[in-house]
């Protein structure tokens, strides 16, 4: 069974059992709950209202991909072998026990399907943004490339460093260890101001450190995809990706050969491959034997006084990725010779997303032959008029 819970990193970071997300993450999450539908293993169960079974019906009548997924409010926990939430935290875990509390039988089943205490632990402590800090330190140790891969970020534990490092850097950003998509984020062009200072603040309480890192002039963000399972990572494929201050805005949609190419005008591929190498055992040895799930490693190129360079490890994300739904939406659904775009849209205003999906439908009507989509829009989760939240695809052949 698989479960979006969008507001993991959020759970991480608040570290309570009983985290009630904010409204806006409560949203984000109802909407888009058959998100899971486009990249669990056709045979699953996507935690969704039953509601949306109608608009799952639809698609499998469509897509062969889809034939044998379903739907389920009510799961059945004896009849369930595994369970895959968008992120494993005590928040997602205590919905689930919540939601058999009146079966003992269910409650039972669903004891031997949640990760221990211990396990949910060393998720907490692994999604620490320093793990990402001490992949790179071991990149450059094993690599032999210091002399062009950055340094890692620090970790700082008082507000006198902050001020230190802010002094000594002529752009810097603060990170909370734990936080989501574009949240906790403190960017400091010039000196440091008393907001800035009790950002920090507030993070250093509730957290207990920050990590800090010069800005960089980004050309192209990217990351490498891994799949951890019985304690090994074996490579996932690319994610080819924009943002926004941060802001996880939409994907490519290609193949990784086609990335892999894009990639190549800015680096030399086999810098690239190197470090794919490297991060594997990396990701054996401290990552795989307490995690089991998608991974997915952010990178980015970017520009150092007129020469690109490559930051082979800005975050690692032990949760499933909206790149990685992008890169299996991809493998699994488009026509061989068609690439597009995947994007999350949001709108405050109520109908304002109905619209756009109406007419979109009709200016770029989805074309499917056989079983595989090769042009068109479509929404990956079902849009109606009070819906503030899409996964958008647009979808071309190659000119």
């Amino acid at each position: 069974m698989f479960i979006f819970n969008p507001a993991h990193d959020l759970s991480l970071a608040n570290d309570d059992p009983n985290f009630n997300p904010p409204l806006s993450a409560r949203k984000l999450e109802t909407d888009l709950s058959c998100l899971p539908v486009w990249f669990a293993p056709n045979g699953s169960l996507v935690w969704s209202s039953p509601e949306n079974t109608g608009w799952l019906n639809g698609w499998k009548r469509l897509l062969p991909g889809l034939s044998c997924t379903e739907i389920t409010s009510v799961p059945d926990f004896q009849n369930i072998s595994a369970i895959h939430p968008w992120g494993w935290d005590k928040s997602i875990a205590k919905q689930l026990l919540v939601s058999t509390e009146a079966e003992s039988g269910q409650r039972h089943a669903l004891t031997h399907l949640l990760p221990s205490e211990n396990h949910l632990a060393e998720i907490k402590r692994l999604s620490h943004r320093r793990t990402a800090a001490k992949a790179l330190h071991y990149l450059r140790s094993e690599s032999g490339c210091n002399e062009i891969l950055p340094l890692p970020a620090i970790e700082i534990q008082d507000l006198a460093a902050v001020e230190h490092y802010s002094k000594t850097h002529a752009g810097v950003i603060f990170k909370a260890p734990w936080s989501g998509s574009g949240k906790g984020l403190c960017w400091v062009r010039g000196s440091l101001s008393d907001s800035h200072r009790g950002w920090c603040r507030n993070v250093l309480e509730k957290q207990g450190s920050l990590m800090a890192e010069q800005i960089y002039d980004v050309a192209q963000n990217f990351a490498l995809l891994f799949r951890c399972e019985n304690g090994k990572a074996s490579f996932a494929g690319y994610s080819l990706f924009e943002t926004e201050k941060g802001i996880y805005r939409s994907n490519s949609l290609l193949s990784d050969d086609a990335i892999l190419a894009r990639l190549s005008r800015f680096i030399q591929p086999q810098l690239l491959l190197a470090i794919r190498e490297l991060l594997q055992p990396f990701i054996d040895e401290h990552i795989a034997p307490f995690y089991s799930g998608m991974l997915g490693v952010d990178m980015f190129i970017f520009n150092d006084n007129n020469t690109l360079r490559i930051h082979p490890c800005v975050e690692i994300n032990l949760r499933m990725t909206m790149g990685a739904v992008a890169r299996i939406f991809f493998d699994r659904f488009v026509s061989p010779g068609c690439s597009g775009r995947f994007s999350v849209d949001h709108c405050t205003e109520r109908q304002a997303l109905w619209q756009d999906h109406t007419l979109r439908k009709k200016n770029m009507p989805l074309i499917i032959e056989n079983g595989k989509i090769s042009s068109g829009y479509l929404s990956l989760s079902p849009v109606l008029p009070d819906t503030h939240y899409r996964v958008r695809v647009e979808l071309a052949s190659y000119i």
